[in-house]
């Protein structure tokens, strides 16, 4: 039995002289027909996806099934995509599936054509169609889906029932209010914070200042209501909605009903809702699922103003192949045998909110994700796009919603900023 190999000093040793040896009928065959050699394949996921989804154990299980396969799984930064930039640009394919990276993200592999066409993967019983339609079709360049969506978020407001019960924002049978408008929200923002002085007992509120960037601001304009994308799919940053929402953060801050722990923290504002110290945090609803473990049945997620008609904001993470992998068939049927099933995405979703992509998978998970699922599948929903100049995007909102929640500037001076610095990035989609 023959042995192939992607770790990087013994494809020098094994590979090259194997198929010098053998010639390219021989290397094929090992690429297509997988189950006759003896293969190594490795593994790659971002920190915190390796914490939360049980890769470990779907590789554990894809090895007895196949003994002819060795897997190895290792984590690695938020910044990898970097350096599988630099590394598979010159062919050295040292990863064979990669977990983590928002579509924006992999779309620079992509037009690099880095990455394995995933199309004749969707057939069958998995089928595009047996996946969000958003998050599938935002992972194609050139009529190729260059990336799988494997894992879920959707923007909602997340709260503690208990606090609302507290400021008398329960209806009668117990459930949460839903605040109408901006105006609504503030009023609930107000009446949910409790102590006096510069630092609260109990914050009303938090926006997330250094997280959720585009998919906090635009999932709040659509909620609202307003037009999010051009014809182009560039952003519309002339939405009259940002100056409602700018108001919106200046007034909660200002009045000290929100936290401004983001700043400085970016798990300010869920830490806080663990912790019953803030009522109601605007970020992804995964949050919820994960204050349960503190705050049980008083974690639940409910619509930002407008987002039960017009929908929410979705976004993927993707897992994706280099395509110089010689295991490509064997990534495949790893990801239908394994990543795809509901040993795999049933423990992240329940513990941590991590919501799967494959549709079917909904059927089995708790009652808690019913609601979330509703808003995802309105047609208004909106979902991330893949902008040249996108995380200078991101990085002007961290920058306004500070200086609006500080005091800094006004409102209108952020939206006038918006436009004028927004309007200078190239916005233009990844191609």
């Amino acid at each position: 039995m023959k042995k192939t190999t992607l770790i990087l000093l013994l494809v020098s040793f094994i590979f090259v002289p194997y198929v010098m040896a053998s010639g390219d009928q021989e290397e094929t065959a090992a690429v297509s027909d997988w189950t006759k050699y003896e293969i190594t394949m490795k593994i790659e996921g971002s920190g915190w996806i390796i914490k939360k989804f049980p890769i470990q154990e779907a590789a554990d299980r894809f090895m007895q099934d196949h003994p002819n396969v060795t897997i190895e799984v290792t984590s690695n930064q938020d910044d990898t995509l970097n350096s599988y930039m630099l590394n598979w640009a010159v062919g050295d394919a040292d990863v064979d599936l990669a977990f983590g990276g928002a579509a924006s993200q992999v779309a620079k592999l992509a037009a690099k054509n880095l990455l394995m066409p995933w199309n004749d993967f969707y057939a069958g019983d998995f089928d595009a169609k047996n996946f969000l339609t958003h998050s599938v079709e935002t992972a194609k360049k050139g009529g190729e889906y260059f990336a799988i969506p494997f894992m879920e978020e959707a923007m909602s407001l997340q709260v503690n029932r208990g606090l609302m019960a507290d400021a008398g924002l329960v209806n009668a049978d117990g459930s949460p209010m839903y605040p109408a408008n901006l105006d609504e929200l503030a009023d609930f923002a107000g009446k949910m914070t409790k102590g006096s002085g510069d630092v609260k007992d109990i914050y009303g509120f938090s926006w997330n200042l250094t997280n959720f960037g585009d998919q906090q601001m635009m999932c709040a304009v659509n909620a609202l209501g307003g037009k999010v994308y051009n014809d182009d799919g560039s952003p519309n940053l002339e939405a009259p909605e940002y100056l409602d929402i700018f108001n919106f953060i200046a007034k909660v801050n200002l009045e000290g009903w929100a936290t401004k722990g983001t700043i400085s923290d970016t798990n300010a504002g869920r830490s806080g809702l663990k912790a019953g110290t803030v009522a109601m945090i605007f970020e992804a609803a995964s949050r919820a699922i994960e204050a349960k473990a503190t705050i049980a049945d008083d974690a639940m997620m409910i619509p930002f103003p407008g987002m039960e008609k017009n929908g929410t904001f979705i976004f993927a993470h993707y897992a994706y192949v280099p395509r110089t992998s010689t295991n490509q068939e064997a990534v495949k049927a790893f990801m239908r045998e394994q990543v795809l099933t509901a040993d795999f995405a049933a423990p992240a979703a329940e513990q941590y909110g991590k919501l799967p992509s494959y549709l079917p998978l909904y059927s089995g998970l708790s009652s808690d994700f019913e609601q979330i699922k509703e808003w995802m599948a309105l047609p208004g929903t909106i979902g991330d796009m893949s902008w040249v100049e996108g995380s200078k995007l991101n990085s002007l909102f961290y920058e306004l919603e500070q200086l609006v929640a500080t005091g800094g500037i006004t409102p209108e001076k952020a939206v006038e900023r918006l436009v004028s610095e927004g309007g200078s990035f190239n916005l233009s989609l990844v191609e």
